[in-house]
């Protein structure tokens, strides 16, 4: 079956009144794990003696927010409620147009075992409100989401024994049996969970300084949650993460960097750590607040919840993965240049003759399954979650870790046909901003190429880079391949793909290219892209820069960074994908081995 008649398929189917509220609330800083005291009642400049409607736009507020401090600046924060003043607290939220995320469980030490997280006792704590009904306040939207928990993956706040991923799951499942309309939320980065959450709907990126710069920072945060289908909770560590010693921000650092956060439209709610009376009264915050609150109102509304997968109904009894199939005589490969889009769903594998994909390790069969039957190949990035040490640096010891799970399952027949194609190491190890300040270093980089050979010796080890980052040496011995990705703002598509398989030849690599293109073109297209300000490649700007990437035969593939459907299914883009879907098939296959 040849890739155009697959892809014209694909084509055809893409068409309380002012009274002391006791708030005791969940350390949403990031580097202080205590609790806020008691906040006393507070003046209300914005009260009303009449019912406000929600404004619109995303909820903006703290944690621990004062109800009565809901008002025209703030109408979103965080709550701990008893469950004696849940329902009052809740009909006084909404007539002053607020949302809040509730957090039921409390304090860490009421579910705390020898130190430890305790699901039994986490459970304990939420059964306390299974008989109180505010599904109303659900259906409204009033209620953000459930708090589940905060910072599970720091050790510290767990006795040294982070809260996983699976177990976050079991948490949101237990969660939905009892209220299966409410979001589920974990404030972590959503780099920390898995790829196939079914009852956590979203996480949380909360900036500080330290995390490099906040545009940056939204951007990779809305990668990788709409990676793994989360939604994204934003806020900023107002108190303790301001520039350069973890003080308190400045004004201009509030509206700058909550500025860059609000840049995006994939934010459901931008809830900051935490509510303090005397900073907010400092000079230019009321300002600063303001105009944070008026870009937050302009953003569409978007609820918490999954933006894939997922359940809204109370979750059955789980069913048992199916068996492996058997070794099967497999189908031939494409012989061609390997074609098709970073994240390409598993259903269109039969669209391209490639992909690649993040692979959950219990989901690594049936990836390659799913390639094999379409007669495809597949690069897997196999260690995609939580592989940051503390202070935000790379952890060769988590990546090993993550490829020892993917390593349990027998993959050996997927590596003799040529369907396992490549195992993708790791994205940007060369961008110091996503690691901490600190860049990957080689020598590292050919350790973990050397640990996955000595799982699957015969596939080829990629890693995303600018692949003359990677030629300022030449030591490699086990890192084969690097995927170098073309952007127009890199300059003319010949003179960079020469400048690249250059650089890939001095360092004795193989190539792989590929095209940014969600974000990667130039405002003559007229598509906006997914990130604030970036422009998606026209038709005749990734047919014309394709075909200049297509032609260059050092190139072991051709990759299309990402898969997006609204993108994918516009009929211009798939000509212009079916076009060089040809000059790839019509390419004689190269390996993407080192040299």
């Amino acid at each position: 079956m040849t890739f155009t008649f697959k892809l014209a398929r694909r084509i055809a189917r893409l068409r309380a009144p002012l009274a002391a509220a006791a708030v005791l609330t969940l350390a949403g800083c990031d580097s202080d794990n205590s609790f806020s005291p008691e906040q006393p009642a507070a003046l209300d400049p914005g009260s009303s003696t009449t019912p406000a409607a929600f404004a619109g736009g995303i909820p903006i507020g703290f944690f621990a927010h004062p109800t009565a401090m809901f008002n025209a600046r703030y109408n979103g924060g965080h709550q701990v409620n008893s469950e004696n003043s849940l329902l009052k607290e809740l009909a006084e939220i909404k007539s002053r147009g607020g949302k809040v995320v509730l957090s039921l469980s409390g304090a860490p030490k009421y579910y705390l075992a020898n130190g430890n997280f305790s699901f039994t006792k986490w459970k304990e704590r939420i059964n306390r409100y299974r008989d109180i009904n505010f599904s109303s306040y659900v259906a409204d939207g009033t209620i953000i989401g459930h708090f589940m928990i905060d910072e599970p993956n720091d050790p510290a706040n767990w006795n040294g024994q982070a809260v996983s991923p699976a177990m976050l799951e079991e948490m949101g499942k237990y969660s939905k049996q009892l209220w299966p309309e409410m979001p589920t939320l974990v404030r972590v980065e959503p780099s920390y969970l898995g790829m196939n959450h079914k009852y956590v709907d979203a996480a949380w990126a909360q900036y500080l300084y330290r995390r490099g710069d906040a545009n940056e920072y939204i951007r990779r945060n809305v990668a990788d949650a709409q990676e793994r289908g989360l939604a994204l909770v934003v806020g900023m560590n107002v108190l303790k993460g301001g520039n350069p010693t973890g003080t308190r921000m400045s004004a201009s650092e509030v509206q700058s960097w909550g500025s860059a956060l609000l840049s995006s439209t994939y934010p459901c709610a931008f809830i900051s750590w935490e509510y303090d009376a005397d900073f907010l009264s400092t000079s230019g915050m009321g300002a600063a607040m303001d105009e944070l609150r008026r870009k937050a109102q302009n953003r569409s509304t978007r609820n918490c919840r999954r933006t894939s997968g997922g359940t809204t109904t109370p979750p059955p009894a789980p069913e048992p993965e199916p068996e492996p199939e058997p070794d099967p005589e497999p189908p031939a490969t494409s012989q061609g240049l390997m074609f098709g889009p970073y994240g390409l769903p598993m259903s269109q594998m039969g669209s391209f003759n490639s992909s690649i994909r993040v692979a959950a390790p219990d989901k690594v069969v049936n990836n390659l399954q799913s390639a094999r039957k379409a007669g495809a190949k597949v690069v897997l990035r196999l260690a995609a979650g939580d592989l940051q040490n503390s202070n935000g640096t790379f952890s060769l010891t988590k990546w090993k870790a993550a490829v020892d799970r993917a390593a349990q399952a027998d993959l050996s027949s997927y590596v003799r046909d040529g369907t396992f194609a490549g195992h993708l190491l790791v994205l940007s190890p060369d961008d110091a901003g996503r690691w901490g300040g600190q860049r990957i270093s080689h020598a590292t980089l050919d350790e973990m190429a050397r640990y996955s050979r000595g799982r699957w010796a015969a596939v080829p080890t990629i890693v995303e880079a600018d692949a003359a980052w990677l030629a300022t040496t030449t030591t490699w011995s086990w890192l084969d391949g690097v995927w170098a990705i073309y952007s127009a703002s890199a300059g003319d598509a010949a003179t960079w793909v020469g400048r690249q398989a250059s650089a890939a030849g001095r360092a004795r690599l193989g190539i792989m290219l590929g095209m940014n293109v969600l974000n990667g073109g130039t405002s003559a297209s007229g598509i906006r892209g997914t990130q604030p300000g970036k422009y998606a490649m026209s038709a005749t700007q990734l047919r014309n820069w394709g075909a200049t990437l297509v032609a260059d035969n050092r190139a072991c593939g051709l990759a299309l960074q990402r898969y997006e459907v609204g993108y994918f299914g516009r009929t211009d883009i798939a000509g212009a994908l079916a076009e060089l879907g040809r000059k790839a098939e019509g390419r004689q296959a190269v390996s993407c081995r080192r040299r």
